[in-house]
């Protein structure tokens, strides 16, 4: 199985975000059963990518930039020793050397020079463009391989976010909330995460020669 291409950052495995002693054999919670989110959320536990809350996994809540950072670096198996250090002043001891890792990859950037936004929640714009980039991180430029739109269908989705949603929904691995609202600014959730994260797992590249 083909793994995606640069994105983006998570870590629901430290503090009060992973207090789970849920083994990854028994990867079934409360609030995935049965759901769209089941198969995604098993996929993250069997992989020692994320665990949950003991009995939920919380796929409503949002996921902060530190978290997602965390998760992200350890499904792309980024190497996290020798990453050059940041500056960032706001990233907890459990997430330095993942943010770190993939700064020096080019899937993530801070706030500013110091100030990652470790406890800010992230958003589906930001969520976007680091999966773009994650997308990029293994396949180099055969992201491109099929053109895709500059412009997007979505009426709350401009700037730099178009390209890196286009590639995305053309790619299957998000939605949008609505046919028109793509939801640019609104907390990504742990639930919106995991399957993102497992539809990237499933993603297999066209041929160049198709």
């Amino acid at each position: 199985m083909k793994k995606p291409l640069n994105i983006l950052a998570a870590s629901l495995v430290a503090g009060a975000i992973f207090t789970s002693s849920v083994s990854p054999a028994s990867a079934s919670f409360i609030d995935t059963k049965g759901t769209i989110y089941e198969e995604a959320v098993d996929f993250l536990v069997e992989k020692y990518i994320a665990m949950g809350y003991q009995t939920h996994f919380g796929v409503e809540q949002p996921i902060k930039r530190v978290d997602a950072a965390v998760l992200l670096a350890k499904y792309l198996e980024l190497d996290l020793q020798n990453a050059p250090k940041t500056s960032f002043k706001d990233v907890p001891a459990r997430a330095t050397q993942a943010v770190a890792a993939l700064k020096y990859a080019g899937i993530v950037n801070g706030k500013s020079d110091v100030y990652f936004g470790a406890a800010d929640n992230i958003t589906r714009g930001e969520a976007a463009i680091i999966f773009f980039r994650s997308f990029g991180y293994e396949t180099t430029d055969k992201v491109s391989v099929q053109p895709v739109e500059e412009s997007s269908k979505f009426t709350d989705v401009t700037g730099r976010y178009a390209y890196a949603v286009n590639v995305l929904i053309e790619r299957g691995i998000v939605n949008g909330k609505s046919n028109n609202r793509f939801g640019i600014n609104e907390p990504l959730t742990r639930g919106q995460f995991a399957l993102m994260v497992h539809r990237m797992s499933q993603y297999e590249l066209p041929s160049i020669n198709d």
